[in-house]
Formats: structure tokens, C-alpha cells, sequence
């Protein structure tokens, strides 16, 4: 029984890390580079990576031309080893010969997605225009047919007659043409367009379709559902021996009908993005079977080619090859065969029996050969320290026949894309070799596979490279002082006085009296809390060890490893004045011994008090239509915030001093009572301090002395 391999080539849930640079590992912990993933966000050139994480050189590619436009839409060989490109928006045609790219005709309308070779004329259908032209070796343009398609997808050539595939006013539509005239063979109004077209060998077609992606037959008048891909669309098709192998997207449709396809991404996809694209066979029972899938890019073109079926992609311009036979893909189920350093590798044009490959954004002709090349490197993405890290020893498992050779090398840097401020590349280093390249948040190796043999090719099995981060102490931002009476607690504080207790700018800070973000705030007369403003650069988790620092005397410590960013004491136990807070930070529970780490910040001075004010000179007499109230109030730490009467019993009226303002430990007040307000023999005097010390008076009317 032969096991059925899915390569899930970019698998949804191993990838979050091939999308940004590899992050620091733990303590003495390797990044290993062993697996197909490993090696996405590599820059890989002349190198194969296989399916199981292997590299080995890869055929021999190389850039022989390029053209003015940004994407190369189609292409289509010209019979004598070379091609005709279309480009641009503009209907604008090239010839590729000989190494170079001229420009040849332009039609008019718009994106050329479409061309066939008719005798020595090549057909092209621009978008928009609703007609095929035919353009002479010479680059004359003339109409060939009117057809009922707005946008064509695909033109094949049967003897005389031209077959069209697109979409029309009523949907997905196939067309035969023959100059000046035509007619309609199939249409199917619940989808857009026929997206994909290709001979089936026997006179008929295989057809993809844009809005269920679907694969359908067309054989003798008859249009035959073979599947439904489960994608969006079908972009492209290739027959082998009797079997389908079908190119399916989603997300690519409308972009490619824009013409606004994106440029070259520096990594691949993001975190937890759906399957964008798969390669699917149909084989001659017409059974269906996922070889290949991926969430990182796009499939613009297939072709068999030596035994393999070949996969343009992008954003990357990858080249993925599958093997034709299940035996083939038992031994390595498919391999990343080339990267053209473009962003999208979108046409395949044979050349005998080495293959011209089009790349986009820039646009640019390749010439792909079956003989192997004979140098081929890796970049590696970058390498994260946090924030700054020590980079050590790199081990190559590596198989190296006889004339060949693998060298290691290795580079750091400050910038998260290398640029000129980076280390110079090392010189080749020995598996295990000290790199002796300087501290640096960033690092990346390169690997040159090399061979002198014809055919003889290293084989790198995996590369681990060990790097440590370099601890750095914790940094302070700073300490809140809370004001006095918050209690900061993680656990529900108990019970206390009530809300109406408690001073106004207080309860602001105590949303509902509960919650304020992790931890629970209440209040409590004679406590004081602080919130503490620190972050450790390697994201270690810290501790505290906590002191009060008197103004005279000596410290008292508080606690001696606290784990919470905000701490509240009981100041009962400690006598009246100017304290500061002494905060050390260590990072003692993350880090070795040898290695710990630490910070120290004190708060600016703050008060403790436990006195309540002192009230004196309190007189209460008639005066005209009024009682005059005096009194004096005094404190012997803090300034006084907050006086009141009340000369009925039930209302306190809120006073302010002689000078308006509260802003001194001494005030002195003198206020006139209405006596319409006036209840009773007495009033009633309170004053608060600061620290909400409060102390209360009474004084019978027409007397100087307070009770």
C-alpha cells in the first residue's frame, strides 16, 4: 500500500514562525535549521530544498534578459528557441531572441492575458476589446475575429480553428474562432470565466473556471464536470500521460483582471492565513489527489519538465517541482527548486530541452537547464536576539562527495534587514568554529554549496547555531506615588468605611471602588500604595526587594522579593515624616546565578501622617443678621486641604480660610452665618488634613472656646 504523502508546504499551523525573523532561543538552545520550513524565508540561489529539508545544487538557472513593463502576463515560444511576451497594461508585445528582449507590436485594449501561435502569427486577445488580433513576424496587427468574451483567459490553436476561453456578459464562455467568424461551443452562467484551457490530447480541452473553481472536459460538443477544487479559481493546467494536474487560488482572480499584482515579500505570509493555493492531480479514473498546498503564495504557472511537474509561484517567484510519478514523490514528495529573486514566476516557455522561465515585478526572462549548477548559496533569514545577544558556535551536518564542498559563514547587525552597517561575512568557518563576530541583536548565515564534478552535489542535512542573549538589567521608568489611602491589592481587599468617605481625586483612581487593569483597588485610611514602572530588555520575569528609607535613620526593609508591579504598606507602624521608597529589581528568577542582574530606583520623598489637625482660638457670636465663626487650624505635617461647619447639626457647609486658599499647615478662618441657617446652641467645626487626617469642634454660641 503506498502511503499517501499531502505536502503541506507552508502548513498553517507550523508557520507563525517563517514569517518574521527566528526569535531568541531558550538558554543554550539551538535555532535548527532541519526542516522544509525552516528554510522558507531563505534567499536561495542554484540550491534545491527538498520536501525534507535537504539542500543540494539545483539545475543551473540564470538571468538572460529583461524587459521595460513590471509583469509579464503570457508567454508563448516563437518556434526557433525563443518567445513572445506580453507586458504592461497597454498591450504591449515582446520578442525574446538570442538573449534579448526588443519590442515588437502593441494592440490595442488592454492586459494581453492570452496568446497562441497560428502558423508564423501570434493571437492575442486584449482585454476589453472583444476581438482577436493576429500579429505578422513583422509586428502588424490585424483583426482576426469579433468574439463575445470581455476578457480571455486562454486561446489554443486546432488546425485552423482558434478556441477561446474567457468570460463574457453571461459568464464562463468557449468560443471557436476562424478568421472573421466564430462560434459559441459552451457557456456557463453561474461562473465568471473560463480561467484556464489545455489540450486533452484526443481533440478535446480540460477548462478551468474563476467562482467555484471548477475543472470541466470538452470533448465532441459535450462539457463534462470532472471536480470542484474547493478554491476560488483555476489558474492553470498541464496534461501528463493522461492526467491533470491542476493550479488552484484563492485571492489571485481580481488582481490578475486589474493587473495590480503585488510586489516581492520579504517574508511569506501571515500568521494563521488560509490555504491560498494547492496543486491537485487528476489521474486517468479521474480521482482526485492534493500533492501540494501552501498559504504563502500563488500559483501563476505549471509545466512538466524532466519528470517533474514544475510550480511558478509568488510572491517569491519560487519554483516548486513535484515529481510526475507516485514513486517519484514517495522518495521526496516535491523540493523548491529555484528562486528567481523576482516576485512572481509566471510563464514557462520550452526551449528543447531546457525551459525559458518569466518572472514579474521586475519583469525578466530566465533560462532554466537540466544541467546542475555548479555553485548555489543560502541566505538565511535573520536571526533575533532579545534585545542584544552573544553569538556562538554553528554545527554543518553536511554529506560532501569528492569535489564538492559546503562552506558556513556567518554576519551581525543592528538593522533588522542587513544593509551596510552589518559585520562583514566571516570567513568560512569550521562546523563548530567560534564565528568571533560582535554582540548584536541581529545575526544570519550563508551557505555555498559548491561542486567541480559534474553531477556530484553536497547535501546539507541541517545547520544549528547556537547564540545566548546577553542579559541587561531591568529599566526603570519610574514609581507612582499613589495618593494616600489607595490600597492596590491582587486579591479583593476587605471591607472598609464607605465610598462617601473617601476623598474625591481619590475615588478617580478606584474605578467602581474594584478593578483597575490586573489588580483591585479599595481604600483604607493610613495605607500607601505605589505602582512601579519597569520592563526588563530580555522580557525576564523580575522581582523586588523593597525598602522604606526615612529621612533620618535607618532603613526599614519591606519585603525582600515581591512579585507584583504594585506593593502597599500599613504606615501605622512607622512614625509621622518624610519617607522615600527603595526599590531593587532583579532578575534573579529568569537568569543564572552568575548572570543575575539588577536596578534600583527610589521614589521622590512623601508623607506619612497619623496626626489629625489641631483646632484653636474656636468662637461662635452674634453679629448683626449673623453668627461670626473663627477658629484657627494647624497641622504639624501636612498642609490642610479641606475645612466645613455646620451651625444646624444636619449640613456641613464647605469654608475656605482668610486668604482663599488652602496652602499652608496654619489657616485661619472667619466666616458669617447667616442666622436663618443657624439651629440650636452650638456649632460645629471639622478640618482634614492631606492625608485625610480629620479632627472635629464644637463651640456654643456666644463663647471662645472650643470643645
Amino acid at each position: 500500500m503506498r502511503l499517501q504523502v499531502l505536502p503541506i508546504v507552508i502548513a498553517a499551523a507550523g508557520l507563525a514562525q517563517a514569517q518574521q525573523p527566528i526569535t531568541s532561543p531558550a538558554l543554550n538552545s539551538p535555532a535548527v535549521f532541519a526542516g522544509f520550513n525552516d528554510w522558507l524565508g531563505a534567499e536561495a540561489r542554484g540550491v534545491r530544498i527538498g520536501s525534507d529539508g535537504r539542500l543540494r545544487l539545483s539545475p543551473s538557472l540564470r538571468r538572460v534578459s529583461e524587459l521595460p513593463e513590471g509583469v509579464v502576463w503570457a508567454a508563448v515560444a516563437d518556434g526557433t528557441g525563443g518567445a513572445f511576451l506580453s507586458a504592461g497594461t497597454e498591450g504591449k508585445l515582446f520578442h525574446y531572441s538570442g538573449g534579448n528582449v526588443k519590442p515588437w507590436a502593441q494592440v490595442k485594449g488592454g492586459i494581453i492575458f492570452a496568446m497562441a501561435k497560428l502558423g508564423n502569427d501570434l493571437l492575442v486577445a486584449p482585454s476589453g476589446e472583444g476581438k482577436v488580433f493576429r500579429v505578422s513576424p513583422t509586428g502588424d496587427v490585424k483583426p482576426f475575429a469579433e468574439i463575445e468574451a470581455r476578457v480571455v483567459w486562454g486561446l489554443g490553436v486546432q488546425g485552423g480553428d482558434v478556441v477561446v476561453a474567457g468570460g463574457g456578459e453571461h459568464g464562463a464562455v468557449l468560443l471557436l474562432t476562424r478568421e472573421g467568424g466564430g462560434r459559441r461551443l459552451a457557456q456557463l452562467p453561474e461562473e465568471t470565466a473560463f480561467t484556464a484551457l489545455a489540450p486533452d490530447g484526443s481533440g478535446g480541452w480540460y477548462l478551468g473556471t474563476h467562482g467555484r473553481g471548477m475543472v470541466l472536459h470538452f470533448i465532441a460538443d459535450r462539457l463534462e464536470t470532472l471536480m470542484a477544487s474547493g478554491f476560488e479559481e483555476v489558474r492553470a493546467l498541464a496534461v501528463v500521460d493522461g492526467q491533470v494536474f491542476i493550479g488552484a487560488n484563492n485571492g489571485l482572480a481580481n488582481r490578475m483582471a486589474t493587473g495590480s499584482l503585488e510586489k516581492r515579500e520579504s517574508y511569506l505570509s501571515e500568521t494563521g492565513s488560509s490555504t491560498k493555493s494547492a496543486v491537485i492531480r487528476l489521474d486517468k479514473s479521474r480521482v482526485p489527489e492534493t500533492l501540494w498546498q501552501s498559504n504563502q503564495g500563488q500559483i501563476f504557472a505549471l509545466t512538466s519538465w524532466r519528470g517533474q511537474l514544475l510550480v511558478g509561484t509568488g510572491n517569491r517567484a519560487r519554483i516548486f517541482a513535484i515529481p510526475l510519478t507516485d514513486r517519484g514523490r514517495n522518495q521526496e514528495a516535491f523540493s523548491a527548486l529555484q528562486d528567481l529573486g523576482t516576485a512572481q514566476a509566471t510563464g514557462f516557455v520550452a526551449t528543447g530541452s531546457d525551459l525559458l522561465v518569466v518572472g514579474s515585478n521586475p519583469a525578466e526572462v530566465h533560462h532554466l537547464s537540466d544541467s546542475q549548477a555548479s555553485e548555489g548559496t543560502v541566505e538565511s533569514r535573520v536571526l533575533k536576539g532579545n534585545p542584544i545577544a552573544d553569538w556562538g558556535r554553528s554545527y554543518l551536518e553536511a554529506e560532501q562527495p569528492s569535489g564538492t564542498a559546503v562552506e558556513l559563514q556567518l554576519r551581525t547587525g543592528t538593522a533588522e534587514t542587513p544593509d551596510s552597517t552589518w559585520s562583514p561575512w566571516t570567513p568560512p568557518l569550521r562546523s563548530g568554529e567560534r564565528p568571533g563576530v560582535p554582540p548584536a541583536r541581529f545575526a544570519q548565515f550563508k551557505l555555498k554549496l559548491s561542486s567541480t564534478r559534474g553531477g556530484a552535489t553536497p547535501t546539507v542535512d541541517s545547520v544549528k547555531v547556537y547564540w545566548n542573549n546577553r542579559n541587561l538589567a531591568p529599566a526603570w521608568d519610574g514609581i507612582d506615588v499613589m495618593p494616600p489611602g489607595v490600597v492596590i491589592l491582587r486579591n479583593a481587599p476587605p471591607d472598609d468605611i464607605g465610598i462617601e468617605r473617601v476623598p474625591l481625586e481619590t475615588q478617580k483612581l478606584i474605578p467602581s471602588m474594584q478593578y483597575a487593569g490586573s489588580e483591585k483597588r479599595s481604600f483604607r485610611r493610613a495605607s500607601q500604595a505605589f505602582v512601579f514602572r519597569v520592563s526588563d530588555p530580555n522580557t525576564d520575569t523580575l522581582q523586588y526587594r523593597i525598602r522604606l528609607l526615612p529621612e533620618r535613620g535607618t532603613p526599614i526593609e519591606l519585603e525582600k522579593a515581591w512579585r507584583e508591579k504594585f506593593f502597599t504598606f500599613d504606615t501605622l507602624p512607622v512614625p509621622d515624616g518624610r519617607y522615600r521608597l527603595e526599590v531593587t529589581a532583579t532578575d534573579a528568577p529568569s537568569q543564572p546565578f552568575n548572570s543575575v542582574l539588577t536596578s534600583t530606583h527610589r521614589t521622590a520623598a512623601f508623607i506619612v501622617d497619623h496626626t489629625p489637625p489641631v483646632l484653636s482660638e474656636l468662637s461662635a457670636v452674634a453679629e448683626g443678621e449673623g453668627i461670626r465663626v473663627r477658629f484657627t487650624a494647624n497641622d504639624a505635617t501636612s498642609v490642610l486641604k479641606e475645612a466645613a461647619l455646620s451651625a444646624d447639626g444636619e449640613n456641613w457647609l464647605q469654608v475656605l480660610p482668610e486668604d482663599r486658599i488652602f496652602d499652608d499647615s496654619t489657616e485661619r478662618f472667619d466666616v458669617l452665618v447667616p442666622r436663618d441657617l443657624v439651629r440650636g446652641d452650638r456649632v460645629l467645626v471639622r478640618v482634614i488634613d492631606a492625608h485625610s487626617n480629620e479632627q472635629t469642634a464644637f463651640v456654643f454660641i456666644g463663647s471662645a472656646g472650643k470643645k
